[in-house]
């Protein structure tokens, strides 16, 4: 703590940068935001066990010190928003005495630990798991490796094979199980969600409960020596396992093992649990015939009840927060626990008591019958403070709970139908496993970047029988919520229903292909600009403000997109769209923003052809292109085959890959090149540019291509506008350079860089 305090004292006097103060607090579970100078606090809660005093203090931290807003995350956790530097310290020292910390809440460490909610309570569970991950807990977090591994590592513990907790998609997943009557867990390793998510490997058919330990820091260790330190995008431990194999990664696994079994541990476990055996299901009777909405969830224990409080979107506010601990206090466990749904739930309420939780709860406003479609939708922060999304996920979900509300859809009928939405591919909403996935991605139509939204289909979480949702297809982000509703129409009309997973094997998936088709594009910005503007926005669609400081992220952004985009037109058969999306693909990491084809394909030539980056045979591609713009219909006129817009769209893809952190490539042969060559002096830097006007990310590509000019120790002077001011420094600094100095002149920011 003190040392977080000195830490925050230096960076606000200015004696440390920006990225060594994010290396620091990013471990400590300290994220800034999209608005610049607020910070997100992510307190940790393993198990998502929280106490009433706790609550207390969460509530007084956010009303004093954030925007009175608090948000359960689908990882269990709960965020604290909209702090001020000034105001990370006093928070986190409350928090503390409270015996709460966000120590390991971000950045390369051991994440927080999940379980199912009602671990203990659940009439399916082999035996409660809640007490195993607070002791893994305790002992990893001892451990000063926990908080320096190449990537995130996170672990979830399910109390049955119906693995709520979503163990088989976890890095380290453990499920429940008894042997001969002994607890012990089955072992899942090498899941995790994401742009390439995977389900898990089995590890370990069966450990005693004992071991627990041994295992999750064997499999912390293998991840430790052998893990991509390099690229962070491929650097989870499923990257690993999936590049060496599981045969080879079980063999490391071993190995570490087997040195661990030879080490003092220091690590105790839980005394083993009583084994219940499961309750008959006459509690089913009473949710279905005395409450529908599923509020309430019997326990196993006779007599006694869950109270599922619904949250919209995991959101909370804290007076409302602070009031319901003071109810908490006086109920079952005297604490709360958060669910992967981003909800709350009260336990172990004896059936007289009911009535009274309900009639304080509603006092408040909580606790509400919905149904499950609504209450358990998940959306991440997305990108309305998170800076990594895309879109805005939040807004899409109000939207969609709007557009279901008024559809005419019986949303009771569609039962426990799972809708999860993630702001962009990194799957923090838990896209990937549910029935129902979208995630946030960008389109340009006509120059204009538009929100569009990926859909899967088909996610299902079960031991051995876990299946990652299947992409098929993508909506403009206004059309999500008719999309959507039609096509759940279409389900409830089915043979099927209320069979979801029967419907989509039914044709359902072909339904939605041949649906989306009615919602995938959108009119020009000057016929309907709506569509330009994402949901709950006040401003047009772009990426500005995305990336921790890192205007970088917003190029790969920009060149995934046309990839994307050119590999959709080729599965489509439009190969002059292919052959434009693949040319303007990578023309960012030169500077260059062409406004229509034929500048893609010019500049395309001039840069990549001409400069010996790509091979001369797809000049004549580019040229058939070039001949084919005069066409009234280019897609049909274009004189080429599939085959050959299908190697030139890979071939740029192979480049895009091997492209390297400062935007060069390999030319053909292995040698690197760099082809911006300038001359200029314009004042006493050595450099001068003037980028006024220059949107983000092209902005700071143009910064990196003017530093390529200079040698170590010369200067670059640059003239920004008032985004590039936001963006542009942070992000020279993560690469190394010194900024010497950012001061405002008469409407533009001056910026002066030295190389390093």
């Amino acid at each position: 703590m003190e040392s977080l305090g000195r830490m925050i004292e230096q960076f606000a006097r200015g004696d440390i940068t920006a990225g060594r103060f994010r290396a620091y607090r990013v471990p400590q579970g300290i994220y800034e935001q999209r608005e610049s100078g607020k910070y997100m606090l992510r307190v940790r809660l393993p198990a998502g066990i929280i106490l009433a005093h706790q609550m207390r203090a969460v509530a007084e931290v956010s009303s004093k010190y954030g925007n009175g807003t608090l948000h359960v995350t689908t990882r269990q956790d709960i965020q604290v928003h909209r702090v001020s530097l000034e105001g990370i310290y006093p928070a986190l020292y409350y928090l503390f005495q409270a015996g709460l910390s966000t120590k390991g809440g971000g950045g390369n460490t051991v994440r927080n630990i999940t379980s199912c909610f009602d671990a203990g309570v659940c009439a399916r569970e082999a035996f409660d798991v809640s007490p195993h991950v607070l002791a893994l807990t305790e002992a990893l977090l001892a451990d000063p490796l926990s908080y320096e591994l190449p990537r995130k590592y996170k672990i979830s513990f399910s109390g049955c094979s119906q693995d709520c907790a979503s163990a088989t998609v976890s890095d380290v997943g453990f499920i429940a199980k008894t042997r001969d009557g002994r607890p012990g867990f089955s072992v899942w390793a090498g899941g995790g969600m994401g742009a390439n998510s995977r389900v898990g490997n089995l590890l370990e058919e069966f450990i005693p409960i004992f071991e627990v330990w041994q295992v999750a820091e064997g499999v912390k260790r293998v991840f430790d020596k052998h893990g991509n330190r390099k690229n962070k995008n491929k650097a989870r431990l499923r990257f690993l396992v999936d590049k060496i194999g599981h045969k080879q990664f079980r063999k490391l696994y071993e190995e570490e093992i087997k040195n661990l079994r030879e080490e003092p541990s220091g690590f105790t476990a839980p005394p083993a649990p009583t084994i219940d055996s499961p309750q008959p299901a006459d509690s089913l009777n009473f949710q279905s015939e005395r409450n529908g909405n599923g509020m309430l969830i019997p326990q196993k224990q006779p007599g006694y009840f869950m109270v599922q409080i619904p949250l919209i979107l995991g959101d909370i506010e804290a007076p409302v927060f602070q009031a319901l601990a003071e109810i908490i206090e006086h109920y079952g466990e005297r604490c709360l626990h958060t669910t992967q749904q981003q909800n709350l739930v009260v336990r172990w309420i004896a059936e007289s008591d009911l009535p009274a939780l309900k009639q304080q709860l509603g006092r408040l406003n909580l606790g509400g019958a919905k149904p499950a479609i609504l209450r358990d939708m998940v959306a991440c922060a997305g990108a309305s403070t998170c800076r990594l999304g895309i879109c805005l996920s939040r807004g899409l979900a109000q939207a969609l709970i709007e557009a279901f509300s008024g559809s005419g859809l019986d949303l009771a009928g569609l039962g426990n139908l799972k809708i999860n939405i993630s702001g962009c591919p990194n799957a923090c909403g838990r896209h990937p496993v549910s029935q129902i996935g979208l995630f946030g991605v960008a389109r340009r139509v006509e120059q204009r970047l538009v929100p569009y939204y990926t859909l899967q289909l088909g996610g299902k979480l079960e031991e051995g029988s876990t299946r990652l949702a299947g992409s098929v297809c993508t909506i403009a982000s206004k059309n999500v919520p008719v999309f959507l509703s039609t096509f759940l129409q279409e389900f409830q009309r089915s043979d099927q229903h209320p069979d979801f997973e029967a419907f989509l094997d039914n044709g359902g998936k072909k339904l939605a292909e041949e649906l989306a088709k009615n919602y995938s594009t959108v009119p020009a910005f000057y016929k309907d600009k709506n569509f330009y503007f994402d949901w709950g926005a006040e401003v047009a669609f772009s990426l500005a403000g995305r990336g921790p400081g890192e205007c970088g992220a917003g190029v790969f952004d920009l060149i995934e997109m046309d990839l994307v985009g050119a590999a959709e037109a080729l599965k489509d058969n439009r190969l002059f769209t292919a052959v434009s999306l693949a040319a303007r693909a990578l023309l960012v990491t030169r500077g260059e923003q062409p406004s229509d084809d034929m500048q893609s394909l010019a500049l395309f030539k001039k840069y990549f052809l001409q400069e010996g980056l790509l091979e001369q045979k797809y000049e004549e591609v580019i040229d058939a292109a070039i001949g084919s713009l005069a066409a009234s219909d280019r897609e049909t006129s274009i004189p080429l085959t599939v085959e050959e817009v299908t190697s030139l769209v890979k071939r740029v893809d192979d480049l895009h890959q091997n492209m390297d952190d400062s935007l060069r490539f390999p030319q053909v042969g292995g040698k690197e090149i760099n082809d911006i060559r300038e001359s200029a002096q314009l004042n006493s830097a050595d450099l001068s540019k003037d980028f006024r006007g220059v949107v983000c990310p092209l902005n700071f590509v143009k910064v990196k291509l003017a530093l390529d000019q200079l040698k170590s120790g010369q200067t670059l002077l640059v003239l920004l506008d008032e985004q590039g001011a936001d963006n542009v420094p942070s992000s020279v600094e993560k690469e190394g350079h010194k900024v010497l100095s950012l001061t405002r002149g008469n409407g533009y920011w001056q910026l002066i860089i030295r190389k390093a």
